[in-house]
């Protein structure tokens, strides 16, 4: 019997002869090809001046918290070393005195100079200011103690009843009053190039001064005392 050659074949396989399965490629990709992504010049350049902004400000950073974790700026420190009373009278409500003080400023700091712009002292009784003076400005080295004086004065100042009364019982009770300073200044730090200037308060609390109800005058009482510094 003759085979019928436009018949299929029994394996399976396509016909070569057959004009659709001979053109067609298996491999051949029927998607369109991806168009291609154009970056905006701009985007790229703000992206990286972002970039680089942000490493700036993380090195700086850390420079800074090293050169201040290694300066580490410290307050100064002030004593009244000695204090001395005169003329001191109250009555009929009128004060009258003279303090003179003998005060030590000591810059703590080993790698930080200091400068005093200005420096006022404040004399208080139960918190209400008697008398205040501005003292002269000061430079101080590292490591450097600077003794300075300053006199404050009151001459025949009216102060309320209260006040009056309490110093009176103070002194006839105990032969002695207590004072307050106060020490205010501006003062900047100084490391090389590095300048930075604060407000420095500096309190003497509960100052002693030993002044008999039947004495004009008077001294602290003890040794050197040391204020508060904020």
């Amino acid at each position: 019997m003759q085979q019928n050659p436009t018949s299929r074949p029994s394996s399976g396989y396509p016909n070569p002869n057959t004009p659709e399965q001979s053109n067609a490629n298996p491999y051949q990709n029927h998607n369109p090809p991806c168009a291609p992504h154009h970056h905006n010049p701009r985007t790229i350049l703000i992206r990286r001046l972002f970039i680089v902004s942000m490493v700036f400000l993380l090195i700086l950073g850390l420079i800074l918290v090293l050169y201040f974790g290694l300066v580490s700026p410290q307050l100064p420190y002030a004593y009244i070393n000695s204090l001395s009373l005169s003329n001191f009278n109250i009555s009929n409500n009128h004060l009258t005195g003279n303090w003179d003080l003998q005060l030590r400023f000591q810059n703590p700091n080993s790698k930080m100079s200091l400068c005093y712009n200005a420096v006022f002292c404040t004399l208080y009784y139960n918190r209400v200011s008697l008398s205040e003076t501005r003292l002269q400005p000061l430079d101080q080295g590292k490591k450097d103690e600077t003794p300075i004086n300053a006199t404050l004065s009151v001459s025949g100042s009216y102060v309320e009843a209260r006040l009056a009364d309490s110093i009176g019982k103070e002194r006839a009770v105990k032969g002695s009053v207590e004072f307050d300073f106060r020490l205010t200044s501006s003062v900047t730090f100084r490391y090389g190039v590095y300048r930075r200037r604060r407000y420095v308060t500096v309190y003497c609390y509960d100052v002693l001064v030993g002044v008999p109800a039947n004495s004009s005058s008077g001294k602290m009482v003890g040794s050197a005392k040391r204020c508060k510094s904020f």
